[in-house]
């Protein structure tokens, strides 16, 4: 809907300003010295642009659209051609003519096309040579992995995330619920006072649910899926969980990269990130070898 709200926003203000530029024309054709007039004949230029922009968001939403309702009635191959097309729109705009417009456009494809094709996770790299060194699965960590795994793994499941995603928990805090970092991170999934509010949990003094298994897992679960809705990617999805989704969106929009692995190697993200995403697949791998046993 608010995507909806700024196109038609974006298409009124171009009419409007192509609606005084067309009256300054009329009322002065002649007078090419005049300055407004040459401000206007200028904003006239922008407005077209802008305006030939707005035609291919608009298409490209339509197709959006199309893909999405063809996708939930089950009509694939009709989705994927939609959204093939609404991706080629997208393509041919000019990187000069790039805006917030077009940035929602990007988010909105990416979030439609993880969508359509849910990526299982991806096999664990060779962690970097400066990794942080995975948490080893000790005497007490095995054993409140033994406690948690078929609770945690049920609500992981129930909202549809892969269940070694418990190795977001085992690398953040050992399954220690009590666990508190300095920057205010509290419970098993180290969840940030903003970030569990945002996702329903409550946190004051003396009740605090990020420190409940279940019900910080079930928040968790829930903003990782988000997260990975909108990166599309696994790996992107964990560096957010670490870095912000908010920093690594801009990250981003400015490089127009995305993919973690170059990300990681040209350092355009924080050393903790590039050593945390490695570790978190490790254990990943861990916890999956475990399951298969």
């Amino acid at each position: 809907m608010l995507f909806r709200k700024v196109i038609v926003t974006f298409v009124l203000t171009a009419i409007v300003l192509a609606a005084m530029q067309a009256t300054a024309r009329a009322q002065s054709p002649a007078e090419t010295n005049d300055p407004v007039a040459r401000a206007l004949e200028r904003i006239g230029t922008v407005v077209e642009r802008r305006a030939a922009i707005a035609d291919r968001v608009i298409a490209a939403s339509k197709l959006l659209n199309e893909s999405s309702a063809a996708r939930k009635q089950g009509e694939r191959e009709r989705a994927e051609t939609a959204l093939q097309q609404a991706e080629t729109i997208s393509a041919e705009i000019a990187p000069s003519q790039q805006n917030h417009l077009l940035d929602e456009l990007a988010r909105a494809i990416a979030a439609e096309r993880a969508a359509l094709n849910p990526a299982p996770p991806e096999k664990p790299q060779t962690p970097f040579t400066n990794a942080l060194p995975v948490r080893r699965l000790t005497r007490n960590v095995v054993a409140r992995y033994g406690d948690y795994q078929n609770t945690l793994g049920r609500i992981l499941a129930e909202e549809r995330v892969p269940i070694e995603l418990l190795a977001v928990a085992l690398v953040e805090s050992g399954f220690n619920p009590q666990a508190l970092s300095p920057k205010g991170a509290r419970g098993i999934w180290q969840l940030m006072p903003a970030t569990a509010a945002r996702y329903g949990l409550t946190v004051e003094p003396l009740n605090d649910h990020r420190t409940h298994p279940e019900h910080s897992t079930r928040a968790a679960a829930r903003y990782l899926r988000d997260l990975y809705q909108q990166f599309g990617d696994w790996k992107l999805a964990l560096a957010a969980y670490n870095w912000g989704e908010g920093k690594v969106q801009r990250i981003i929009a400015k490089t127009g990269l995305r993919n973690f692995d170059e990300l990681a190697r040209q350092g355009l993200l924080p050393l903790e990130t590039r050593n945390y995403v490695p570790a978190v697949l490790a254990a990943w791998e861990q916890l999956r070898q475990r399951r298969t046993k």
